[in-house]
């Protein structure tokens, strides 16, 4: 029959399509895999420091966190190097709750674990107080975690525009044509970089702008440091969309990158907390751009920190970057030969 007959055909090509392959039976396994370790560290206790807390209070405490001795003097510099996730201080009658205030899973532990304690024991001659580094006590969840959705759909609607408009060049031999002139490897490559860049750009500025005074999304920096950091990332999604392109036969394959690239960087951007996650699981983190980039973005309109304090995160973005630009120079170097 002509309907097994079509459907045949559609096997044995998908069958020589080992990319599609992967996508369809090893990507969500290794998704799936990355999901439940994040999404399992929900039941980890936070890490407190105690300070005049009453004996009734610091036994039940240690039901819901796990308490460590630290000098009052040296608390906020060790919640602002994450090494403990919250403290809490016993003075004129207050429960004062102190926690470093970006990461949302880590104040969300640390106050579940205190308001648990207090409905054991009742202490109804305190007052509860909550007292961040950075951000506000009226902080929403969207306010924490919204940075990253500006770096996350800038680096994403980046990503596609270059990977399908580079492939559609292709298709078109449009950038085959380039590769006949006399026209330098690194001139094709720096042109479409300004091409493209000059859309990434503007969606950068849209994006912030909208974000700061549209959503009137929670920031105490700069909105132009903001706009820095959003490029930078857009320029990273940009040159490693054009190196994916490359070796991609169509807009299709293109998309089937983006399981693989861009939903794997969401993970472990700072929406889903790894604070309760082993190290050598976090070392995937720090070979992703938009790990760096939600922590620049975080640093700056949470902490109200500068374009000089964030340094090493821009300085990284800006080497995966030159790192994709070269790549991308030899791949062409490999199509003109052919």
């Amino acid at each position: 029959m002509k309907v097994f007959a079509i459907a045949k055909r559609i096997i044995k090509q998908f069958l020589k399509d080992k990319r599609s392959l992967a996508m369809i039976f090893v990507a969500p396994i290794v998704l799936l895999f990355l999901f439940s370790f994040i999404l399992k560290q929900d039941d980890s206790k936070p890490t407190m420091a105690l300070v005049n807390a009453p004996q009734i209070f610091e036994n039940e405490l240690k039901n819901f966190a796990n308490i460590v001795d630290v000098d009052e003097s040296k608390i906020k510099d060790q919640l602002k190097d994450k090494e403990i996730d919250g403290a809490v201080v016993f003075k004129n009658e207050k429960i004062i709750v102190q926690f470093e205030g970006t990461d949302n899973a880590r104040t969300s532990a640390v106050i579940t674990s205190i308001q648990d304690t207090i409905k054991e024991i009742t202490p109804s001659q305190f007052e509860l107080v909550m007292d961040p580094i950075y951000g506000s006590d009226e902080m929403e969840t969207f306010d924490s975690i919204g940075p990253i959705f500006i770096g996350f759909f800038s680096f994403l609607f980046v990503f596609i525009l270059a990977g399908i408009s580079f492939v559609r060049e292709r298709l078109t031999t449009t950038l085959e044509r380039l590769l006949v002139t006399p026209v330098k490897r690194w001139e094709i490559v720096f042109g479409y970089i300004i091409g493209f860049g000059f859309f990434a750009l503007i969606q950068s500025l849209i994006i912030t702008i909208f974000s700061i005074n549209v959503l009137d999304m929670y920031n105490v920096g700069d909105a132009w440091e903001v706009c820095v950091v959003n490029i930078l990332l857009s320029l990273t999604a940009l040159t490693l969309g054009m190196l994916l392109s490359a070796y991609a036969n169509n807009e299709f394959q293109v998309v089937q990158f983006i399981p693989v690239i861009v939903v794997p960087q969401i993970l472990f951007s700072g929406i889903f907390s790894t604070a309760f996650l082993p190290d050598w699981f976090k070392v995937f983190g720090s070979i992703l751009p938009l790990t760096y980039g939600a922590e620049a973005l975080r640093a700056i309109m949470i902490k109200g920190q500068s374009l000089t304090d964030i340094g090493l995160q821009l300085a990284i973005l800006l080497g995966f970057s030159i790192c994709f630009i070269v790549i991308n120079i030899f791949a062409l170097k490999k199509q003109r030969s052919i």
